[in-house]
C-alpha cells in the first residue's frame, strides 16, 4: 500500500428535484473508485497512491443524497450504467437511483394523505411519502467490510434551518456590565460512521456501519435529519428534531461543545490565528431538558456547506494546502444549480405586499449564501484544495438549461421520471469527464512520485489532438485515475437524450393539481375563519372558491411556459 494519500470531502449543494443529478455524480464516483481499488487489490499495473473519502456535507437535496450516499458506501449496491425502467431490479436495488428517479414524484406530492379530517395545512405539497422514501433508501444490507478508501471515521453533516434557534450570551461592558443575546438559526446535524461505534468527539452522533441493516435509534435520527434538511419552506412540511441538554451521565450538550474557528491574537502575530474553540450555549436552564426545535430546508441558511467539510479535512491545521505542488486534501462541491445569476439591469420595485415578502425572502436567502472568501478561492485557478462539478450538456439550449430538473425553480423534476433519469445519467457522464480532466494536480505533486513514465503518459489530461495538455509546462494527472472499463465515451456513461413532456401528461397533472388546490383552499378557510361569524365564513368560501380556478389556470400556464422555454414540451404539428 502506498503512503501517498489524497483526502477528499464531498459537499452536496441544495438542489430540490435536481438531487437526481447529485445522485448520478455519487453513483459514478463510487463506481470509479471501486474499479480502481479492485484492480489494485489484484496487483494490476495501475497507479498505487491512495484516496480517502472522509466527509460528506450537504444541504437540502444535497443532504438527502449525502445520507443515501453513506448508505450506498456502507452496502453493496450496483451502479446504474444503462437506461432502466421503474420496474428494473437494478434500478430498485440502487437506492440513489431508486429514490431520486423512481420514487420522488409529483403524483405522490399532490395526494391528500396529510390533510385528513381536522389536519391543518402546513405545506402546499403532501410530504407523507417522504418518510417511506427515507426508509427505502436507508434500510440496506451492510457490507461485510468497509470499502478500502473509506477511513476509520466517516463524517456526515447535514445543514438545517433551526426555527427555534440556539441562544448565546456575551458579556458587554458599557455604562454597566450587561448581557448581549444572540440566536443562531444556521444549524447542522453531525454524524460519525465507523465500524466500532466508538466516538472520541463529543459534538457528533456516532453510528456503526452495521446499523444500516438494523432497527437503530441513531439511524432513525439520520433519516429525520435528512428529511429536515430537505424540508423546502412552504412547499414541504417542516420536521421536528430534538437534542438532550443537561448534565446527565452519558449525555452531552452538543451545542456547547461544538467547535468554532475563533481569531486569536498575541503580540507576535500581525494577523489572527484561527483556533477551534467551543462557545457554550446560554440555555438559562438549571436542570436538564429536551431541546425540541422545528426545522426547514438547510439551504435557506447554508446552501453550500463547504466550510463544514473543509474544517473536517483540515483537522488541527488552519487551512488545507492550496498550491498544486503541495495539495493533499480537497473539497468537491456538487452543485446542480451554481449561482450564475446575472445582475438585472432593469429593476422593478415591489408594488404590493406579496411581492415585497417574496423579495425580502430572496434577499435574506441570498445574503446568507454570500461568502466572498469562499467565492475568491473557488474562482482562483491556482487553488487546488477546492473543486466544483456542475451540469454541462451539449445540444440545443444546453448552456442555458443544462438539466431537465431546473424548470419551476428546481421543482420541475418532480413532474416526470424522464427529467430525473436524464439528470441522473448526465451526472454520471459529467463525473466521468470531471475525474479525467478536472480533478487533477500537476505532475510535480508528491502524490505521483511512484507513477511510472508510462502511467503519466497514459492518464494525463490530453487536448483534442491526443497530446498532453500542459499548465506551467507540467502535465496534469488525475487524483482518481479512470481505468479503461469506466473511461469510455459510451457505456458505462451513456449520453442522455433531452426528454419530452407530452400534453397528455400535462392534462393528468392539471387534474392532480386541481384536487390538491381544492383541499388546501378549503382547509385554509377552515383554519383561519374558524371562529368568525358564519356569514363571514360563507363569503370567504365563495371568494376563495372562485379563486381556485384562477390559481389552477395560473399554475398550469406557468408550468406550460417553462416547459416550452426549455424545449421540454412536445411540439404540436
Amino acid at each position: 500500500m502506498s503512503n501517498k494519500v489524497f483526502e477528499l470531502g464531498l459537499v452536496g449543494a441544495g438542489a430540490i428535484s435536481a438531487g437526481a443529478y447529485t445522485a448520478g455524480v455519487v453513483d459514478f464516483l463510487i463506481q470509479a473508485l471501486d474499479v480502481w481499488y479492485d484492480s489494485k487489490a489484484r496487483g494490476d499495473n495501475v497507479p498505487n497512491h491512495e484516496v480517502r473519502l472522509s466527509v460528506f456535507s450537504g444541504a437540502s437535496a444535497g443532504a438527502i443524497t449525502a445520507a443515501l450516499g453513506a448508505a450506498y458506501i456502507g452496502s453493496d449496491q450496483k451502479p446504474v450504467t444503462v437506461e432502466v425502467d421503474e420496474h428494473s431490479p437494478l434500478g430498485q436495488q440502487n437506492k440513489l437511483f431508486d429514490v431520486w428517479v423512481n420514487r420522488i414524484d409529483i403524483k405522490y406530492l399532490l395526494e391528500q394523505k396529510d390533510l385528513q379530517v381536522g389536519d391543518k395545512v402546513i405545506s402546499l405539497l403532501d410530504s407523507t411519502i417522504l418518510k417511506d422514501i427515507a426508509n427505502q433508501g436507508l434500510d440496506v444490507t451492510p457490507r461485510a467490510s468497509r470499502r478500502p478508501y473509506i477511513p476509520e471515521n466517516f463524517e456526515l453533516l447535514m445543514t438545517v434551518t433551526n426555527l427555534r434557534g440556539i441562544p448565546y450570551k456575551f458579556e458587554v461592558i458599557g455604562y454597566q456590565v450587561t448581557d448581549y443575546d444572540m440566536t443562531q438559526h444556521a444549524d447542522y446535524v453531525h454524524f460519525r460512521l465507523n465500524d466500532s461505534g466508538a466516538n472520541t468527539e463529543p459534538d457528533r452522533l456516532v453510528m456503526k456501519w452495521a446499523e444500516f441493516g438494523t432497527l437503530s435509534n441513531v439511524k432513525e435520527k439520520l433519516k429525520l435529519a435528512a428529511l429536515a434538511s430537505g424540508a423546502f419552506p412552504v412547499g414541504l412540511a417542516p420536521r421536528a428534531l430534538s437534542q438532550y441538554i443537561g448534565p446527565q451521565p452519558g449525555k452531552v450538550d452538543y451545542y456547547s461543545v461544538r467547535q468554532w474557528p475563533i481569531p486569536m491574537f498575541d503580540d507576535t502575530n500581525t494577523y489572527p490565528i484561527l483556533s477551534m474553540q467551543p462557545i457554550p450555549a446560554s440555555w438559562n436552564q438549571p436542570n436538564s431538558f429536551n431541546y425540541e426545535f422545528q426545522c426547514v430546508d438547510g439551504g435557506v441558511m447554508n446552501n453550500e456547506p463547504l466550510e463544514l467539510a473543509r474544517r473536517i479535512l483540515a483537522g488541527d491545521a488552519e487551512r488545507n494546502k492550496r498550491s498544486g505542488k503541495l495539495a493533499d486534501k480537497a473539497v468537491l462541491l456538487i452543485d446542480p444549480f451554481p449561482n450564475f445569476a446575472p445582475f438585472e439591469l432593469k429593476y422593478a420595485p415591489a408594488d404590493d405586499l406579496f411581492n415585497l415578502v417574496v423579495k425580502l425572502f430572496d434577499a435574506l436567502k441570498n445574503q446568507a449564501r454570500f461568502k466572498p472568501d469562499e467565492l475568491e478561492l473557488a474562482i482562483n485557478p491556482d487553488v487546488y484544495s477546492r473543486f466544483m462539478i456542475a451540469p454541462k450538456r451539449d445540444g440545443v439550449n444546453g448552456d442555458l438549461y443544462p438539466i431537465a430538473c431546473g424548470l419551476l425553480g428546481g421543482f420541475g423534476g418532480f413532474l416526470s421520471r424522464k427529467f430525473r433519469a436524464h439528470d441522473f445519467y448526465l451526472g454520471r457522464r459529467n463525473t466521468q469527464k470531471f475525474l479525467r480532466d478536472r480533478l487533477v494536480l500537476p505532475e510535480n505533486n508528491p502524490l505521483f512520485e511512484d507513477w511510472t513514465p508510462a502511467m503519466k503518459q497514459q492518464y494525463c489530461v490530453k487536448n483534442p489532438d491526443g497530446q498532453p495538455s500542459l499548465k506551467d509546462n507540467l502535465r496534469q494527472l488525475p487524483v482518481i485515475p479512470l481505468l479503461p472499463s469506466v473511461d469510455t465515451e459510451t457505456a458505462p456513461c451513456l449520453k442522455p437524450i433531452w426528454p419530452v413532456y407530452f400534453y397528455d401528461e400535462l392534462n393528468v397533472l392539471t387534474e392532480q393539481l386541481e384536487g390538491r388546490i381544492s383541499i388546501v383552499f378549503d382547509r385554509i378557510v377552515a383554519q383561519y375563519f374558524k371562529s368568525n361569524n358564519p356569514i363571514v365564513r360563507f363569503i370567504a368560501k365563495i371568494i376563495i372558491g372562485r379563486k381556485k380556478n384562477d390559481v389552477l389556470d395560473y399554475v398550469r400556464q406557468v408550468i406550460k411556459d417553462d416547459l416550452l422555454e426549455r424545449q421540454l414540451l412536445e411540439e404540436i404539428k
